[in-house]
């Protein structure tokens, strides 16, 4: 059955496939677009911790691919749309981390002090988090009955991660406070944070964003209004069950809108790789944006 065809009017479907193929067009250009940039960092030395930024585009470039397979099913049926939305929810998420880590470089800092910081902040998030899942394992596996497997005893776990991240402990070997890590940032950074980011808590979207608004990125209300709309469809509500039935009119606009957010990111990162051919890349990226945009206005 074709869901559009027996539930969307002829009129909505028509417009709608017009606009669909088009994103699948320009959508694919950015990401061999991405793919060329990446390529062009191969054998270049970047400055220090600035791979993170390669990283990135690394699973954008995953995400967006995975959105192009999914994007084609919307042609018959809207409702994929609630997969599809986490997927650039995703999408959405790496460009935030992007804008927010890109705004504590500085150029003609050798050692990358702020930034680095701000990567052993989420890396300890990443082990916070993974030390939580193993417990949660351990606890799982005694419901079920399969407690038979030697997990390695959590103080031996926690011994090896202190081990391992002595700049994420304190003296009293706890994890550092945001604050106690980021005490070699720059004070021009550090008055821009948001200050609920200093303690021990993970770094909410919320208060990334409102670091990139301090740091003068004008586009910040529109990453707000992806991430927020996008996250809707990964979590329940009653009401979300109507969203999942209607059209998908309101998400295509919101997918335009995401893959113009990786564009201007991509060009905001130029300052901060090093690449091979850069002024070749970015005139291409010129062409790039113009043909994005304009793909995205009303006919």
């Amino acid at each position: 059955m074709n869901y559009n065809s027996n539930f969307i009017s002829d009129e909505i479907n028509q417009r709608l496939n017009k606009r669909i193929n088009s994103l699948l067009i320009v959508q694919e250009q950015v990401l061999d677009f991405i793919k060329k940039l990446l390529l062009s960092s191969n054998g270049k030395e970047q400055r220090q911790h600035c791979e993170c930024f390669l990283h990135l585009f690394v699973k954008i470039r995953l995400n967006l691919e995975v959105a192009n397979n999914i994007l084609s099913m919307l042609l018959e049926d809207y409702r994929f749309k609630t997969s599809l939305n986490v997927v650039y929810r995703s999408i959405v998420d790496d460009v935030i981390n992007g804008r927010y880590l890109a705004g504590t470089v500085i150029l003609d800092d050798p050692e990358q002090v702020a930034l680095k910081n701000e990567l052993n902040i989420l890396h300890k998030e990443f082990l916070m988090a993974t030390i939580k899942a193993d417990l949660a394992e351990r606890e799982f596996r005694k419901v079920i009955g399969h407690d038979d497997i030697q997990f390695p005893e959590m103080a031996k776990v926690n011994e090896g991660i202190q081990t391992a991240n002595p700049e994420l402990m304190d003296a009293n070997f706890k994890w550092k406070k945001n604050s106690e890590i980021r005490e070699t940032t720059h004070s021009y950074f550090k008055e821009r944070f948001d200050p609920k980011t200093n303690s021990s808590s993970f770094i909410s979207e919320a208060a990334k964003l409102k670091f990139i608004a301090n740091r003068g990125v004008i586009t910040h209300h529109n990453l707000e209004t992806l991430f927020k709309y996008l996250s809707q469809f990964q979590h329940y509500s009653p009401k979300m069950h109507q969203f999942n039935l209607s059209d998908a009119e309101l998400d295509v606009s919101h997918y335009e809108r995401c893959l113009g957010e990786v564009v201007l990111l991509m060009d905001y990162c130029f300052d901060i790789l090093e690449l091979s051919d850069k002024e070749m890349l970015q005139e291409e990226w010129k062409l790039l944006a113009d043909k994005v945009f304009d793909s995205f206005q009303e006919k």
